[in-house]
C-alpha cells in the first residue's frame, strides 16, 4: 500500500497516517511484549474444594468398578474413558497443589 502511495500523487494523507500509526502500534506491542519477558510470570492458582470422607470412599468404591483406564487419545474395548479422565484430574489437582507450595 505504502508503494501505491509514493507512486500515485493523489494518495490521500489519511491512508499514510493510518500506515504509520498502524506501525506505531505493532512496535509498542513488540516492545511491550519484550518487556513482559523480562518481568516476573504471574501464575493464577485456582483454589481446590476439598472432599469429605465419605463422598471419597464412596467415589474409590466407584473406581473401582471400572474398566481399566483408556489410553488418552483412544478408546479399546474394555477400557473407560471416566477412568482416564478421572487419572487427568488426579495429576491435574497434583499440579495446584505444587503450584500452590511455591507461592
Amino acid at each position: 500500500m505504502i508503494a501505491i502511495c509514493l507512486t500515485l500523487p493523489a494518495c490521500s494523507v489519511g491512508i499514510i497516517s493510518s500506515l504509520v500509526t498502524a506501525g506505531a502500534s505493532s512496535t509498542g506491542a513488540y516492545f511491550d511484549y519484550k518487556t513482559a519477558q523480562k518481568a516476573e510470570p504471574v501464575i493464577v492458582v485456582p483454589e481446590l474444594r476439598d472432599y469429605g470422607t465419605a463422598v471419597q470412599h464412596a467415589a474409590a468404591d466407584e473406581v473401582d468398578r471400572l474398566a481399566p483406564p483408556c489410553p488418552r487419545d483412544i478408546v479399546t474395548p474394555g477400557c473407560s474413558a471416566l477412568a482416564r479422565m478421572i487419572i487427568d484430574y488426579g495429576v491435574l489437582r497434583d499440579q495446584i497443589r505444587a503450584a500452590k507450595a511455591d507461592d
